[in-house]
């Protein structure tokens, strides 16, 4: 593929184990950190969002397609439910994504220089503090690298293998769309390397490409038939979020996301190449420097294929802005950048093969030093957190969720609490860390969005409205949320008391030297034949 070969006699790569173990150990490191740093799993509840989704087994949501979801689910069948266990599992995601940039390396003819490739990226953003957020976005780091991998793997490979390949092709690509449908920009990249190449036009000409093809549409299906049979409810969501006018300030945003995004790996990996190179050449290191910013993103010609892997994500959805198809969202970069790193070394190995040992030499001295730093990071703003009396630091989360659990259990002996509604998606707290089998649905239990939740005869089932009220902050007063104003309306009409029970919760310990109190409002909502007996 027009890809220079470095050979293990210029430098020898690190082995698969060592890699495995360089990824495992940084990732651990990150997991504790971000746990320790944080506080909660995440401002947005994005995380208690895809728990609750996790719940029951479903082809899709009133906003986003399942497979994250299904992802939540597994782990948490195997793993506590607790925040260490889901931020293990954010950078587990992250390690089985890096795995797959070694075997894209590895398919492109890069040898050594792939398990680099993999490891650099652990010095960008997207692969460490943002990965923590598991979401939709994260979950694309682990598919994108093996889609692309198994697409040069399904026309490099003949007979069964081939087959083999081909129809794990359709499969993952399938679960990328069913992660997110941005994918679908990612998907349609793959057609300018298989045009422009000899080898992808050839592969056209075979049973293959159409295998994988046959294998996604099947793969899709279910989520097709679920979508016709709930009103097309999450692309109705993804049409809602923007599209049809140009906001050029998030369009030169996401312009510049690789820059910001993945600076830091850019700048190490370009600056130990230029200052080798240029003390060698007796130049100047500053210059050198310039150059190789520039030179490091250069395709290989027309037909060079890594180029278009790494770029066409990027540049796909800079036209779906700049022609207001979509409304661009930053956090949509965080999955692009999966084979930029393979292209900066590839691009400077070429330009100077003579010192490229060197580069691999000094930044595998580096690892553990950066590795370590970021364990200190994570202390660090652990305690910062903790002295400015961070909001999203000390919010009781997990505690009151046992509470509000264990005083409704008082107000209803010998009674199963079957659903929590109310404010989504920290209503989801309740059923991850104080009940897992509790289903949460989304608002009021009658809306559009619970009843895609399968929630079923909700009248028949006792439940809960929750309202988180923030922090006390010496306001004697109970907030007029619109949570509160929405579960107040809707039990009223229902024929139900809409007085609520109000409880304070505060965070103690050594993590959380400071009071902060937060207050929580619950309205209890007895099962049809329990308020009936209560009535009479």
């Amino acid at each position: 593929m027009q890809t220079p070969s470095p050979t293990t006699s210029t430098f020898p790569p690190p082995s698969g184990r060592q890699t495995a173990w360089l990824i495992a150990m940084a990732c651990l490191v990150w997991a504790c950190s971000s746990w320790i740093s944080g506080g909660n799993l995440d401002s947005y509840n994005d995380m208690l969002e895809n728990y609750a989704w996790s719940q029951p087994f479903l082809w899709g949501t009133h906003k986003h397609p399942p497979f994250f979801a299904w992802v939540v689910g597994t782990w948490f069948t195997v793993f506590p439910n607790t925040d260490w266990a889901y931020r293990l599992l954010s950078y587990t995601n992250v390690a089985v994504g890096l795995w797959g940039v070694v075997s894209l390396g590895r398919r492109l003819g890069l040898g050594g220089l792939a398990h680099w490739g993999a490891l650099l990226l652990l010095w960008s953003f997207p692969y460490t503090s943002l990965a923590g957020k598991f979401n939709a976005n994260s979950q694309l780091l682990s598919l994108w690298p093996w889609a692309a991998a198994l697409l040069l793997a399904s026309w490099q490979e003949k007979g069964w293998r081939g087959v083999w390949f081909s129809t794990w092709l359709g499969i993952v690509a399938a679960a990328c769309m069913l992660s997110k449908y941005y994918s679908g920009v990612f998907l349609a990249g793959f057609l300018l390397p298989i045009f422009l190449h000899r080898d992808g036009r050839q592969w056209l000409l075979t049973p293959r490409p159409y295998l994988a093809l046959l294998v996604f549409a099947l793969a899709l299906s279910p989520h097709v038939a679920w979508m016709a049979g709930h009103d097309w409810a999450p692309i109705g969501y993804a049409m809602d979020q923007g599209g049809g006018d140009v906001v050029w300030r998030y369009v030169l945003r996401f312009t510049l996301s690789p820059l910001f995004y993945w600076l830091p790996a850019w700048l190490a990996v370009c600056a130990v190449y230029a200052c080798l190179s240029a003390r060698m050449q007796q130049q100047s290191c500053l210059r050198t420097f310039g150059s190789y910013l520039w030179r490091s993103w250069m395709p290989h010609g027309w037909d060079d294929v890594l180029y278009w892997l790494a770029l066409t994500p990027w540049l796909l959805t800079l036209l779906c802005g700049m022609f207001g198809v979509a409304e661009l969202s930053t956090p949509w970069a965080i999955p692009i950048g999966y084979a930029f790193a393979l292209l900066w070394l590839r691009n400077l190995h070429t330009l100077a093969p003579s010192v490229t040992a060197q580069v691999l030499t000094k930044l595998r001295r580096a690892w553990w030093p950066v590795v370590a730093l970021v364990a200190v990071l994570g202390l660090v703003v652990a305690i910062v957190n903790a002295q400015k009396s961070d909001k999203g630091y000390y919010r009781p989360t997990e505690d009151a969720a046992q509470q509000i659990l264990k005083q409704w259990q008082e107000r209803n002996p010998q009674q199963q609490l079957a659903w929590v509604g109310g404010d989504w998606a920290e209503n989801a707290m309740i059923a991850f860390y104080a009940m897992p089998g509790l289903q949460t649905v989304p608002y009021m239990p009658d809306s559009f969005p619970a009843q895609l939740a399968g929630l079923g005869d909700w009248r028949s089932k006792n439940g809960l409205l929750l309202c988180p009220l923030g922090p006390v902050a010496n306001n004697p007063d109970i907030p007029d949320t619109a949570c509160m104003q929405e579960a107040t309306q809707w039990l009223a009409a229902q024929g139900l008391t809409a007085a609520p029970q109000v409880l304070t919760v505060e965070r103690s310990g050594w993590r959380f030297p400071k009071p902060l109190p937060f207050r929580y409002a619950v309205f209890d909502v007895p099962a049809a034949s329990t308020a009936s007996k209560e009535v009479q």
